[in-house]
């Protein structure tokens, strides 16, 4: 005696997934790049900020010799390129802000 129980629905589901995956393959590929494509460009944009960071640490500690002031202008540096890297969303959050903020005056 057999204990396999067939699952007479199980077939066609992945008849129909195989067939949908065949027929909608650019889109899933497609979607696929941008998503692996947004990961990595974000993550370069990352890596050279921080080295624009590190060179601006360096060169401060270099020339001024003093690393309360390298400290400070890595952290401008560092402001300056979050900035630099997320002005869209910084820009969509201010949008956001000034049609959706409370007019009642509070005094």
């Amino acid at each position: 005696m057999s204990t396999y129980k067939r699952s007479s629905g199980k077939g066609w589901l992945i008849a129909l997934l195989v067939i949908g995956a065949l027929f909608f393959a650019p889109e899933i590929l497609s979607g696929l790049g941008f998503a692996v494509g947004s990961v990595l460009e974000f993550t370069i944009s990352l890596l050279i900020g921080l080295a624009v960071v590190g060179l601006v640490f360096f060169v401060v500690m270099t020339v001024f010799g003093s690393v309360l002031l390298g400290l400070a202008a890595g952290f401008i540096a560092l402001i300056f390129t979050g900035i630099g890297m997320f002005w869209p969303l910084i820009v969509c959050l201010l949008i956001l802000y000034f049609v959706f903020r409370d007019r009642r005056k509070t005094v």
